[in-house]
């Protein structure tokens, strides 16, 4: 039998003394693993440049002749040397890329809305979109040369239906896809048409929109550089079949280098809106 404490080492009431409370243990809930974005980060950069060696000194040993597969410091070296005439061309090419993604933008987006708010015309509109989307636009680009001549019109024309596609079904979705009980508490809480598009169907549809540019960006760059290849005086394309001719193949990748840098930082500033302007989607939080 276990000795029993003096009485005057109970505490009130006789019984046997409570356990001193111990600290409460911190529980983190899950989240990112801290570092993970930078390890992500370290192994492409290192994935590159593996590949970018393999590149430089596997070439030759391989036996490739040059001005089939130039090795990435001729590359480098032709892109010093003609960067302001490719930041010219370049000028050139992202301007029609540009007007014809805006153009894109805003049409599909006011059709997504007009489909939407008019009942049955999604039934109308859709299936002639997506026909209309299955037609190879670069079977159309020799039409508009002939139609709208050599300026920048025939590529932005290009850049507007090979980009709005994406645009109309992201903004679609986003605008139409939400849950019934939300809309009908929004009308009970006295929201107008105008306040629950504003606040609901709108914030709804932002990442929506977002996803679609992404995709929208390289296909808008693919309409201005097909324009450019069947009739331009002036942008990458251009600049691409002039080297071409020439046999200049460093030159050749050193445009599409171009091209890469500038659907790289398209995408990386529909990231960066994403990153300062969409905090409140659970995807986006850190």
């Amino acid at each position: 039998m276990s000795a029993r404490p003096p009485d005057s080492q109970l505490p009130p009431g006789g019984g046997p003394a409570a356990p001193a409370p111990q600290g409460r243990a911190h529980v983190r809930g899950p989240g990112r693993p801290t570092g993970a974005g930078g390890g992500a980060a370290l192994k492409a950069v290192l994935a590159t440049c593996a590949l970018l060696a393999l590149w430089q000194w596997g070439v030759p040993w391989s036996g490739v002749p040059a001005y089939v597969l130039p090795v990435p410091s001729a590359v480098a070296t032709r892109f010093a040397q003609t960067f302001s005439l490719q930041m010219h061309h370049l000028g050139v090419t992202s301007l029609t890329t540009l007007v014809g993604l805006a153009l894109s933008l805003l049409v599909g987006v006011l059709l997504a809305l007009t489909v939407v708010y008019v009942r049955g015309l999604k039934l109308f509109v859709l299936p002639l979109l997506s026909a209309f989307n299955g037609i190879p636009k670069i079977a159309l680009a020799p039409l508009f040369v002939i139609w709208l001549g050599l300026g920048p019109q025939s590529k932005v024309l290009l850049a507007f239906l090979l980009a709005i596609f994406p645009i109309f079904v992201g903004a679609l979705s986003g605008l139409s896809e939400i849950e019934a009980d939300v809309l009908d508490l929004s009308r009970l809480a006295g929201g107008t048409l105008w306040r629950i598009f504003l606040k609901v169907r709108l914030m709804h549809a932002l990442p929506y929109l977002t996803d679609a540019l992404k995709v929208a960006i390289p296909l808008a760059l693919a309409g201005s550089i097909v324009g450019e290849f069947i009739g331009g005086n002036a942008g990458i394309g251009y600049l691409i079949l002039t080297a071409q001719f020439n046999m200049d193949v460093p030159l050749v990748f050193a445009a599409l280098l171009s091209l890469t840098l500038f659907t790289t930082a398209g995408i990386a500033a529909v990231a960066l809106i994403e990153r300062f302007f969409l905090r409140w989607m659970p995807s986006r939080r850190d």
